[in-house]
């Protein structure tokens, strides 16, 4: 789902209500989508962790996702309902009660490969912000030092990826030998 400017606006005060502190909001994430706040969403104060948050849910196609598990990690909340409900009916799930069953743990090889594929991700979105950066920049003194940057994550990126790459071969060949 693509949220409207306003839409995105009212999710931000709607989360923002629901989660006064960035502990609870770290900890919804995590239980309701699987991934580290700290890795998806930066910012100094709660209130743009929160909009990078979004931001990284419409990015990654994962808006709906964030929404229901917020609404299932705080059943009830009025401002996440009015959010819900000033949405079209069918967009969204409805919160699902009890909760989802959580899976059983990841080996400590798919634990640590998730760890690298979150932090290329970081670096992914460091790249694009960059890469925006060196296009808009029409001073020639910080083009270089922008272009030294993406060069230094195009190489941190490319061996992120191919350790990944490594350990889902590492993976798929064990898997095979039993």
């Amino acid at each position: 789902m693509t949220l409207t400017g306003s839409q995105i606006a009212q999710l931000l005060d709607a989360l923002l209500a629901a989660y006064p502190r960035r502990d609870d909001l770290r900890m919804m994430v995590r239980v309701e989508l699987g991934e580290n706040l700290d890795a998806i969403a930066g910012g100094d104060t709660l209130r743009a962790v929160a909009f990078s948050l979004i931001e990284w849910a419409q990015r990654t196609g994962r808006t709906d996702e964030l929404i229901a598990g917020a609404r299932r990690d705080n059943p009830g909340n009025p401002a996440l309902e009015a959010f819900a409900a000033a949405l079209d009916p069918g967009t969204i799930d409805p919160p699902i009660s009890p909760p989802m069953p959580v899976p059983p743990p990841p080996t400590v090889a798919a634990f640590l490969r998730r760890q690298k594929e979150e932090r290329l991700r970081v670096l992914m979105a460091q790249y694009e912000a960059g890469s925006q950066q060196l296009l808009s920049t029409l001073n020639a003194v910080d083009r270089p030092p922008l272009q030294e940057r993406l060069r230094r994550l195009e190489v941190e990126m490319a061996a992120l990826q191919a350790e990944i790459d490594e350990s889902k071969s590492d993976a798929s060949g064990e898997a095979g030998c039993d």
